[in-house]
């Protein structure tokens, strides 16, 4: 009896063991499986569970893709998948050899050679075929561009100039602004003190809004104040850039004295990448002194000079009847320019007007002609010139692969 006791639990456990292993085979096939079933279907091409959670493991890995990884990683294979498709119809195709100087150029990018960086990735659980079908991808994409767009993208010598602008060459941090403008006219002394009370309770931009569509001088009045442009920091005087990068989305900056107004401004938003020296950035502007201040003649005048007027050169007819020193052009650095023409230069781009503040009973119109950085080695024009056409080129290419996107045929899982 213990013996057959003792042969009857060995073939049990026997029995217990090759089930438990059947159960773990089976559980690990359907789990991979599983790591094949679609998770997206674009046109006739699948994108897998597993792809998806390759492309996660790689963006992590280059530390991109924001705080929804996997939704990111589906869009990207999503672009991916239609830009194969686009290339297989331009009868574009790449071969292993270009597949692996691709894969070798992304690598150096690290300062590491292909397999260097393939080790790297085995580490973080990403596949060798998920790096090569990314840089494929790429690839064919770029060659179907290179193909067919180049023809399509010109650059005037206008172009190079406007490019030359801070704006155009650096990143930089920009805001979204809005702005209340009130007379420093002694007379509204009383009412202007009301007024101010009620900007610096405001708690909303809605509320900044509304200040500003029923009180301000601005042009901007009748959008609520609302700057619709994003502005770059390094384009605001000193006294209120220092403000503004620090403040917080809501914050009001103000009161600050300009030539003829008290200005407020409120920051909607705020954009960062780096800063440009503002003592490395040189204005050139144009300044027309219109006698009558904000009369009706000059505002209509104003919007005549905004709808005509294309460059600095055309403004000299409207100081014809003028005294002498009524127009005037100035070349200074930022940091040397007064405040209350570095307020108003600083949202205007290339051959844009504005007319807010007055001096004396005169109107100030301003003009920029031109906003550039001082370089020790400047940037031959041929130079900005490709710069330009590549980022147009670059920018025709995401329109057409948002399209492509749009009439794809996309189905979830």
């Amino acid at each position: 009896m213990p013996f057959l006791k003792t042969s009857f639990l060995k073939h049990a456990g026997l029995v217990l063991t090759a089930g438990l292993l059947l159960v773990s085979v089976t559980a690990t096939a359907v789990q991979a499986q599983n790591l094949f079933a679609p998770a997206r279907k674009v046109n006739d091409r699948v994108i897998s569970i597993y792809d998806v959670e390759q492309r996660m493991n790689f963006m992590a890995v280059l530390n991109s893709g924001g705080a929804d990884l996997r939704a990111e990683a589906i869009r990207r294979l999503t672009e991916e998948a239609v830009q194969r498709d686009y290339a297989q119809r331009q009868g574009v195709r790449v071969n292993r050899d270009q597949i692996r100087d691709g894969m070798a150029e992304f690598a150096s990018r690290a300062d590491l050679s292909t397999d260097e960086f393939l080790a790297a990735l085995a580490e973080n659980g990403v596949d060798r075929e998920a790096f090569e079908s990314f840089v494929e991808a790429g690839l064919l994409w770029r060659r179907s561009v290179g193909q067919r767009f180049p023809a399509l993208v010109s650059v005037s010598d206008s172009d190079v100039r406007r490019a030359r602008d801070t704006a155009a060459i650096l990143g930089r941090q920009r805001v979204l602004m809005s702005e209340i403008f009130l007379p420093a006219d002694p007379e509204f002394e009383e009412a202007v003190g009301q007024i101010m009370e009620m900007i610096e309770a405001a708690r909303s931009v809605e509320e900044f809004s509304e200040i500003a569509r029923e009180f301000s001088l601005a042009g901007s009045r009748d959008q609520g104040g609302r700057l619709p442009d994003w502005v770059p920091v390094e384009n605001l005087p000193g006294q209120i850039a220092d403000s503004i990068s620090r403040a917080s989305p809501g914050q009001i900056v103000g009161p600050i004295s300009l030539s003829g107004a008290i200005a407020y401004f409120q920051l909607r938003a705020s954009e960062s990448t780096r800063d440009v020296p503002a003592d490395r950035v040189m204005l050139k502007y144009k300044r027309l002194l219109l006698p009558g201040g904000r009369s009706e003649q000059n505002l209509a005048l104003v919007a005549q000079i905004r709808s005509q007027v294309r460059s600095c050169e055309a403004l000299g007819p409207y100081a014809r009847d003028l005294p002498e020193p009524a127009l005037i052009e100035r070349e200074a650095r930022m940091n040397d320019v007064p405040s209350s023409d570095a307020v108003e230069l600083a949202r205007l781009d290339r051959n844009e007007v504005s007319a807010n503040t007055t001096e004396g009973s005169n109107l100030v119109v301003l003009m920029l002609c031109s906003r550039e950085l001082e370089f020790d080695d400047a940037p031959s024009d041929d130079q900005v010139r490709e710069i330009v056409f590549d980022r147009r080129l670059s920018d025709m290419a995401n329109v057409k692969l948002q399209e492509l996107v749009a009439d794809a045929d996309i189905r979830d899982f």
